[in-house]
């Protein structure tokens, strides 16, 4: 039986009934914000500036102004943003249990949900546990689809060589298909392990066993809700960015480089634009990609139970 892709809209149903919580989820996801840029700000301001400055070029297509400092540069930044990405983390595993706890029900609705304990600690342990098994299975399924993919293409190679760019183009599909179908039967494991109150890796691939085509419908449906909201906050902030600088200013890309070297610099008007606008998308687009995995999780277990 087809899973119904309502659970997509999950969060936006949280978003419309309970705007209030919403909009605490945002304060505490901007205070995370704010504190991952000051951290970031205070010990490795300047190599921030520089690397961003030079990215900005090399995504742009210019040459960099001193491409052998980045490496060091790299080594000082490094460890700072590790500690932000670690921060980050934390804020993030409160959030997601906040709104598993709003979607599961049969929680109390205190601080909005919020809470700090062995739930969070265990979304943060989960956050490294899954990529790193997306990452090493992915390699290895790259590596399988590779080596077939060069035989393919000598095979190919002997009878028309027009056929190994093909080949080639359909070994990287391949990969791609292999690594969407993984997190998709992974993707109930945060949820799962956070309501039996322990790790459980293994027990999403039982739950979306014959639900991945229903679950990829859904997920992107909620991928691409997200992804309008952001686009819509966005412009609201090139608009004003527009305001602020004096500069008719069209695009995000348009939009100048925040000056990181100094902590002050954090209450800049840019700057201080920047962070708030996260602080508006952040809770919006979670709360549509996080609901939807707890209401698809919903979904699957009552389904199951009625088999």
């Amino acid at each position: 039986m087809a899973l119904s892709v309502d659970f997509a809209f999950e969060g936006f149903r949280i978003i419309r009934e309970r705007p209030i919580l919403t909009a605490w989820w945002g304060v505490v996801l901007l205070a995370g914000i704010v504190l991952s840029t000051a951290l970031l700000m205070s010990v490795a301001g300047a190599e921030w500036n520089v690397l961003a400055s030079e990215f900005d070029l090399f995504f742009r297509g210019l040459p960099l102004k001193d491409p052998n400092a980045i490496p060091g540069l790299l080594l000082h930044f490094g460890p700072a943003y590790l500690l932000t990405v670690m921060l980050s983390l934390v804020f993030s595993a409160v959030i997601t249990c906040a709104i598993y706890r709003a979607v599961l029900g049969g929680y109390s609705d205190r601080f909005g949900f919020l809470r700090l304990g062995k739930d969070e600690v265990r979304q943060v342990a989960l956050s490294f546990i899954l990529t790193f098994i997306v990452i090493v299975v992915g390699l290895i399924c790259a590596v399988i689809i590779g080596v077939l993919g060069t035989l393919l293409s000598l095979i190919a190679g002997a009878v028309m060589k027009a056929l190994i760019p093909i080949i080639g183009a359909l070994t990287v599909m391949a990969t791609i298909a292999f690594n969407i179908w993984l997190m998709v039967r992974l993707s109930m494991v945060s949820v799962q392990s956070f309501e039996e109150g322990r790790l459980n890796i293994t027990g999403s691939l039982k739950l979306t066993q014959g639900r991945f085509w229903s679950l990829l419908g859904g997920f992107i449906v909620a991928f691409l809700m997200a992804v309008v909201v952001a686009v819509l906050i966005n412009s609201v902030y090139t608009a004003l960015a527009s305001l602020i600088t004096g500069k008719d200013i069209k695009a995000l890309s348009e939009i100048p480089q925040p000056d990181m070297s100094q902590l002050a610099n954090i209450l800049s008007p840019l700057n201080a634009l920047s962070l708030f606008v996260n602080g508006m998308i952040a809770p919006l687009t979670t709360a549509i990609t996080v609901g939807a995995v707890a209401s698809a999780y919903k979904m699957l277990k009552a389904a199951k139970t009625l088999v």
